[in-house]
């Protein structure tokens, strides 16, 4: 449940906010989450920001797809 209500939370945050390796993001390119807590590695302007997701993986996802966790 606590991710649950995080998860809804960050998106009510400004989703073109700063990001910077260590926050944690969530991924809602819809308007609705559709991976949780993921760790950004690194932001690169052409490519975007490197996620690394607790489940393992990562992926370069577009800034604007991306909602930070407070």
């Amino acid at each position: 449940m606590k991710y649950i209500v995080s998860s809804l939370l960050s998106l009510l945050h400004s989703k073109n906010a700063h990001v910077q390796p260590g926050f944690r993001v969530n991924y809602a390119p819809f308007g609705h989450v559709e991976k949780f807590d993921g760790t950004v590695v690194a932001y690169d302007k052409s490519r975007g920001v490197l996620v690394a997701w607790p489940r393992g993986g990562a992926d370069w996802l577009p800034k604007r797809q991306l909602a930070v966790i407070q």
